[in-house]
């Protein structure tokens, strides 16, 4: 037993309230648990219980033990002199008698807290599997509403945090988040870095030369610090970049912090820094673009930016592959407009203050095709439904912040399975 699961059976009520007893035996009503409180002091505050014939209206204190509360040294904190009851799991001490106390431990089902211990307590990655069937499709798509939105709203927090390191420049915010969405996961420090590494108004400058940016991005992510004998785009590309790195006095990044063992080719580090430098070449007002919701317009002229004929034959430098597309591929398109158009958007909006760009941000999003991984399709395998970009995310969003720290109190599933074993 634990503090949180009695939170949770007191807020919902999720024991026997009928013939309540005190410890004693004083006959006990309760009218309102009372509201949560999340700050330092009682557990719940403006509860109203009836005692015997009397009504009482304060704050509830929980406990495992009735001694938790000398344990932690409440009676010495003036914020606990409003309490009207204190709720324990197991009354283990007649030492405090300044107000009644609750032992829930006879109005618990027994049925009730196996079922928590086998939630929270199972090895399994998803420990709810068995009792999936018995969630509605309907109670499925509100919790996916509402876990989605919660993700949401941490990359907008993201977001906010970079506006704020680039002094409010929504244009340098966007370059610099559409450059680590380049990362893939697999190389994300290193395009963060990368993204930091370069002015986006040197971007902006050099936009109308293809080379010079191919040589901007190649050599500021450190891959033009080798001698590369008998290639000479390789070679074109250093000496456009000793020039810009003179101009501007860059540093490039260190090389050792690419990723470059157990990728699939398509996520080779050359193969993603030329789909980026492609897309800056071709569409050099993608930032206003994707502020000015032109998302359609965008998808297209990203589906059709073709790298430097070089990559159709290269991954690494002076390395010659098999011919192959270097286009950036259906899914990592949809990963874009899922993890960067929409969040972005979706930011912007709030920044601005713009209901339509809301709106429409919500709308790409649950347009968006499914995200195909291995934790959604061990989660659809599981019984849990796929369909769109936001189920999707809502699945990610449970997998990372809720299933694995087994916060099974505060997801919607979790609580109606344990509501299921309820007397």
């Amino acid at each position: 037993m634990n503090e949180s699961l009695l939170h949770y059976f007191w807020k919902n009520k999720i024991f026997s309230i009928i013939n309540l007893k005190t410890i004693n035996n004083q006959s006990l009503q309760l009218v309102h648990t009372g509201f949560p409180h999340q700050d330092a002091g009682p557990d719940f505050k403006q509860a109203i219980i009836k005692i015997d014939d009397i009504t009482w209206v304060g704050d509830v204190e929980i406990h495992v033990h009735t001694s938790d509360w000398l344990h932690h040294k409440h009676q010495c904190d003036d914020k606990y002199q409003s309490i009207i009851l204190h709720v324990v799991y197991e009354h283990d001490t007649n030492r405090i008698d300044q107000f009644p106390t609750l032992e829930l431990k006879n109005y618990i089902s027994p049925l009730l807290i196996e079922e928590y211990r086998k939630l929270s307590l199972s090895y399994e990655p998803l420990p709810c599997k068995s009792s999936l069937p018995e969630v509605s499709a309907l109670q499925f798509t509100a919790w996916y509403s509402r876990v989605a939105a919660e993700r949401l709203l941490r990359k907008q927090k993201e977001i906010f945090e970079t506006l704020h390191h680039c002094q409010e420049n929504w244009q340098t915010t966007v370059f610099q988040t559409i450059t680590t969405s380049f990362g893939f996961r697999t190389n994300v420090p290193a395009f963060s870095l990368l993204a930091k590494s370069i002015s986006y108004q040197h971007v902006i400058k050099h936009s109308d030369s293809r080379l010079q940016i191919y040589a901007l991005i190649f050599g500021q992510a450190g891959m033009l610090e080798d001698e590369v004998y008998n290639d000479d785009y390789y070679q074109s590309l250093k000496n456009e970049y000793q020039y810009l790195r003179y101009k501007y006095q860059l540093s490039p990044i260190p090389f050792k912090i690419w990723n470059l063992l157990r990728l699939r080719p398509q996520n080779f580090p050359c193969i993603r820094l030329a789909q980026l430098s492609e897309i800056l070449y071709k569409i050099p007002d993608l930032i206003h673009s994707i502020l000015n919701y032109e998302t359609e317009s965008v998808l297209r002229n990203v589906a059709a930016c073709e790298p430097h004929d070089y990559w159709k034959t290269h991954r690494h430098f002076g390395q010659p592959s098999p011919q192959h597309s270097c286009r950036i591929g259906k899914s990592a398109i949809n990963s874009l407009i899922i993890n960067i158009i929409v969040p972005i958007q979706f930011a912007y909006a709030t920044f601005t203050g713009n209901a339509e760009l809301n709106e429409k941000s919500l709308n790409i999003l649950e347009k968006a095709d499914f995200e195909k991984n291995s934790i959604t399709e061990e989660y659809v395998k599981a019984g849990f439904p796929s369909g769109n970009g936001l189920y999707s995310q809502a699945i990610l969003e449970l997998h990372q912040h809720y299933c694995l720290k087994r916060r099974c109190l505060e997801c919607d599933i979790g609580c109606r399975i344990l509501q299921k074993s309820a007397p």
